[in-house]
């Protein structure tokens, strides 16, 4: 490996370090103390976003347990560029609001869909209006639950005439954007985001170590798999669950590292279905993006006590060396235990994948036989193997990586692994 791919490991492994989050956490409680702010967190609510109809359902509880404040902040356009296949989003996340409502206790219907565009403005414009209100967490719930039932009339009952400049809206959206963030549902404190109710665990760890709060954890789902798992009735075994992952994705990365316990556990099949990256489809991933991204995956890495961090980005030549030598393999348990070698390597150990040096590494971590690399795929046929596998996740309703398909469901990211043993414990 290269000096300059050794000195972008290091600085990666610093920059994802837990000793850097720390110290920029001291850093930015030591600058809010000295001009005496607030603890204040902002809020960023989209009325047709479902996972805001989960948010305003229990910040008011997180404002309850915890010594803080939250101002709502109304956005309505979000950058298009940062979601590559809007349809297929905005339809997977309906139902996965609704999967985790039910989790959770929360409202949202399981038969909601698309709400309606002009009654969308109408609840974004009133709600905006109505951003500094006290009640905005309670009347936002209100417009939400009308607006996802599609109870049309009680909207426009609901949200009065809004005497708002459009440029509230946009200096909100201008605002979510400053600080580094893309998404509605997004929770801002302090330098970091936490976006959507499965990420509130790490804002209230956050906060219970500032001494603000009441020392629980009520939104932790890093055990939650491993515990349904205990009670799921041994039938499921011999099942088979799809797992389409990239090796250029850091959540594909910490799924890998925990797919195979999975298995073991409920005794499940996996069916190893391996994707090209975005960038190496002709997509992008823009660089506000990307930092979320890594940041995040971080954080879930080091709750999940999972390596990660010491990075050499495998895009390019090491990605297509992965595949040729993942797809050469003879079952899944063989791929699985590559493929997790792999992303263990190139994400947590700082190993350059696009060498022999480097595979061989990979190959000897995995326990694979060192003539492993010789028998890797000419890329004609690997490369055909990825598009099929790319084009079976469209159809099933997806468009990134690590999706999960069981028992004609379809699942999106690293953190559901709870949903397929809940899928499966129904099923």
């Amino acid at each position: 490996m290269n000096f300059k791919a050794i000195l972008r490991s290091r600085v990666a492994a610093w920059l994802t370090s837990e000793a850097r989050l720390n110290g920029k956490r001291r850093r930015a409680e030591f600058a809010r103390r000295l001009v005496r702010r607030p603890h204040e967190i902002l809020y960023f609510h989209r009325a047709d976003d479902p996972y805001c109809q989960l948010m305003v359902q229990v910040l008011p509880e997180i404002a309850y347990r915890f010594d803080v404040q939250i101002t709502p902040l109304v956005v309505e356009k979000l950058p298009a560029n940062m979601y590559p296949d809007p349809a297929r989003f905005e339809g997977y996340s309906i139902i996965d609001a609704a999967r985790l409502a039910k989790l959770y206790g929360l409202g949202f219907p399981a038969s909601a869909s698309v709400p309606d565009r002009l009654s969308v403005g109408m609840a974004n414009r009133y709600l905006a209006s109505i951003q500094d209100d006290p009640k905005f967490f309670s009347i936002a719930q209100e417009v939400g639950a009308a607006l996802w039932r599609e109870d049309l009339l009680t909207v426009r009952k609901l949200c009065v005439v809004a005497d708002i400049d459009e440029q509230m809206l946009a200096n909100n959206e201008t605002r979510l954007r400053e600080l580094g963030q893309y998404s509605s549902a997004s929770l801002y404190y302090e330098g970091e985001f936490y976006v959507g109710v499965d990420r509130i665990d790490h804002l209230e760890r956050r906060l219970n170590r500032l001494g603000l709060g009441d020392g629980e954890c009520h939104f932790d789902l890093t055990r939650i798999w491993r515990h349904r798992l205990e009670t799921l009735d041994k039938s499921v075994a011999g099942r088979t669950v799809e797992f389409f992952f990239s090796v250029r994705s850091p959540y594909s990365h910490l799924s890998l590292q925990q797919v195979g316990e999975f298995a073991e556990l409920s005794g499940v099949k996996l069916k190893l279905k391996p994707v090209m990256p975005m960038l190496m489809r002709g997509m992008k991933v823009p660089p506000i993006k990307g930092r979320y991204i890594l940041a995040d995956a971080a954080r879930e890495a080091r709750l999940e006590d999972i390596p990660f961090g010491k990075i050499v980005d495998p895009l390019g030549l090491a990605v297509k060396r992965a595949m040729a030598i993942g797809f050469s393999l003879p079952d899944d348990e063989s791929m699985l235990r590559f493929f997790s070698a792999f992303t263990r390597g190139v994400w947590a150990e700082g190993i350059d994948g696009a060498t022999d040096e480097g595979l061989l590494k990979i190959i000897a971590n995995a326990g694979l036989p060192a003539d492993t690399l010789g028998q890797a795929l000419p890329e004609e046929e690997w490369f055909e193997k990825a598009e099929k596998n790319m084009n079976e996740m469209l159809v099933y309703g997806s468009w990134g990586v690590p999706t999960f398909r069981v028992a004609n469901e379809t699942l999106w990211g690293q953190d559901r692994l709870w949903a397929i043993a809940e899928i499966l414990k129904n099923e």
